[in-house]
């Protein structure tokens, strides 16, 4: 099935048919929550000048956009939605604004929030970049208070928005996408399918992106303004995951990794762990297990030519630091895999047939 196509917005971009036509705006909408059977589709979308590429998957309550955009210059766009939704909006590049009833927002790049927006116009405004990506997780109302306590704590004024029929942002100040919603990002990216166990697996990559949001929320509020950083140093941050990625057979110090981007190795132990919620160490270590794991399955690697790809001279302490990741021995991982997956296979099945 080719589920590649080209998709307008029709009655949710808020100009007359004329008008639509005059200015070519071809898109598709954020907020198309489905109480319908899950699905996918991969398509194409322009809005004037600006060019663009969508991943979306969706299942009852839940609606994922991922895309990406070469935004050549500023625009505007009017949605109208029908239903109140929560948003997860991450803007992994680039810059939009945001605007539902009397509410602003500014995401740049690395930083994300959540939105409450009830049925009504929501306004976007592109800002020329070579490439912004934006992750959209919208969630219907029903689901996301099924999931969520919010009569009381620090999610009340969820609840006096809701009451209120009216719009508001979750955090005050725009959060940096930690390590934790980064990997979770990556996976959910491509990862859309027809299979059950895929859904399921999808849907609770989903939940666990809402608990690190509201968990960083709940950080930000404790530690107050002194949490945030600017964008310069957000950047140089990203720039320390980025050297980190690219060589892993290579050991940096923390003073040759501050050195390399500009700044302090006081300030890169504090202002990562800011941006990505763990330590240069830790984040290092994940990042190789990860990519020791993805060699392993892929096959055509002995485990000591892994071990040397991922900075260990000695296959013996990959081993040890792999088994300690995981639970279990490089060369066992793919059985693990094999069983996991037949296991799923079988939980979906009687999902499903419970289900119908």
């Amino acid at each position: 099935m080719n589920n590649k196509e080209t998709t307008t917005a029709g009655n949710y971009i808020v100009t007359s048919e004329k008008r639509q036509k005059e200015t070519s705006n071809f898109f598709h909408d954020f907020t198309a929550i489905s109480n319908q059977k899950s699905g996918q589709k991969k398509g194409d979308f322009f809005v004037g000048s600006n060019r663009g590429e969508y991943t979306v998957f969706s299942a009852p309550g839940i609606h994922i956009w991922d895309g990406n955009i070469e935004i050549t210059s500023t625009h505007k766009l009017f949605l109208q939605t029908v239903k109140p939704v929560f948003q997860l909006i991450f803007c992994a590049e680039g810059t939009i604004g945001y605007q539902s009833g009397f509410v602003k927002n500014t995401l740049e790049k690395s930083h994300h929030n959540l939105l409450y927006t009830p049925p009504g116009e929501i306004r976007f405004e592109w800002h020329i970049a070579k490439r912004t990506h934006l992750v959209i997780v919208t969630l219907s109302e029903e689901y996301f208070i099924r999931l969520v306590p919010i009569n009381d704590g620090e999610l009340s004024e969820m609840r006096q928005l809701i009451n209120t029929n009216s719009a508001g942002w979750l955090a005050k100040l725009n959060m940096n996408i930690n390590q934790q919603c980064l990997f979770i990002l990556q996976h959910l990216s491509g990862k859309q399918s027809e299979s059950a166990h895929k859904r399921l697996f999808i849907e609770a990559k989903v939940l666990e992106l809402l608990a690190y949001q509201l968990e960083q929320f709940h950080e930000m509020k404790t530690k107050g303004e002194a949490y945030t950083l600017k964008s310069t140093e957000v950047e140089k941050m990203y720039l320390v995951r980025a050297i980190i990625l690219e060589n892993l057979s290579t050991h940096h110090s923390l003073v040759q990794l501050a050195h390399m981007v500009g700044t302090n190795e006081c300030y890169l132990k504090d202002h990562f762990k800011k941006v990505f919620g763990t330590t240069v160490y830790a984040f290092t270590q994940r990042a190789k297990m990860e990519k020791a794991r993805e060699l392993i399955l892929a096959g055509g690697k002995k485990i000591s030519d892994v071990a040397k790809t991922t900075g260990y001279k000695y296959t013996s302490h990959f081993t040890s630091s792999f088994k300690k990741h995981f639970g279990v021995l490089p060369n066992k991982i793919k059985l693990i895999v094999i069983l996991f997956h037949q296991e799923l296979e079988c939980i979906s099945m009687v999902m499903y047939e419970m289900a119908i």
